[in-house]
């Protein structure tokens, strides 16, 4: 049996342990998937074990830049500096191609903003860098972290750090929207209403509930995209990776979960 996982913290049943489980019972995959939890201090003691012991693991957060000294990074994983995806002892960045790919029919329009600066951001980033997007406004509630970011990416694009109090203003001269943070996963709200966002032309919420930034994007006739679209690419090319990918069964199994839970 091969044995797949996710190396988190803290500990919460992930939308990949349902759907993938559920996959692999309906394509006859002889595989487990597990959400694995480590502390911030286990990690760097235990995370090889893991590694070594199963056949493909996925890596969120906190954990997606301190994998990188564990695996060797293909070329995409070094140039987000972070890492989501391992097989083999490398480590991928599926995430960019789940935020490029899920907007592969859509227009995205600068100038733009990213809200966050953690690992999804991070990937966001290379993926709007391979859009052609020059010059990105970034916000972040610690503006370390955001500078730091900006550091990382000097060389693939321009990075204009915003504060995070001055949000609102910012946006009034953005066109697209882009929230990479956890903000409204469990109902909570940004300070912002309807008219601070009504001239975008894009809104995309990488939470997959249901958020109150996706509704006012809704009630407003904003083009939304929420992460269920964002999960889903990135998953498909984690199964590509381990070489376990069924097109038609996992796009059954997706609805199955996520459709009854919208």
């Amino acid at each position: 049996m091969k044995k797949f996982g996710l190396l988190q913290y803290p500990e919460k049943m992930s939308l990949s342990n349902r759907v993938f489980n559920l996959y692999f019972a309906k394509a006859g995959i002889d595989a487990t998937y597990e959400d694995i939890v480590l502390t911030p201090q286990q990690f760097d003691e235990e995370v090889d074990n893991y590694i070594a012991s199963y056949d493909g693991l996925n890596v969120t957060v906190p954990f997606k830049g301190q994998i990188l000294r564990h695996v060797t990074p293909v070329e995409d994983a070094s140039k987000c500096h972070a890492v989501n995806c391992i097989f083999q002892r490398k480590g991928y960045n599926t995430d960019w191609l789940g935020f490029y790919n899920s907007l592969a029919s859509i227009n995205v329009e600068g100038p733009l903003l990213l809200l966050g600066a953690g690992g999804v951001s991070r990937a966001i980033l290379y993926a709007l860098c391979k859009m052609g997007h020059k010059e990105i406004h970034l916000c972040n509630r610690t503006v370390e972290k955001a500078l730091q970011v900006k550091e990382d990416f000097s060389k693939e694009c321009e990075i204009i750090v915003e504060s995070f109090g001055d949000l609102k203003d910012v946006l009034k001269g953005v066109r697209t929207f882009i929230n990479a943070t956890s903000i409204g996963m469990f109902g909570e709200l940004f300070d912002l209403n309807v008219d601070d966002i009504s001239h975008l032309s894009l809104v995309y919420d990488v939470v997959y509930n249901y958020t109150p930034l996706q509704e006012m994007a809704k009630e407003v006739g904003i083009t939304c995209v929420d992460g269920k679209a964002f999960w889903y690419h990135q998953a498909v090319e984690n199964l590509k990776i381990w070489d376990v990918y069924e097109e038609k069964i996992f796009e059954e199994c997706f609805e199955q979960i996520v459709g009854a839970e919208s």
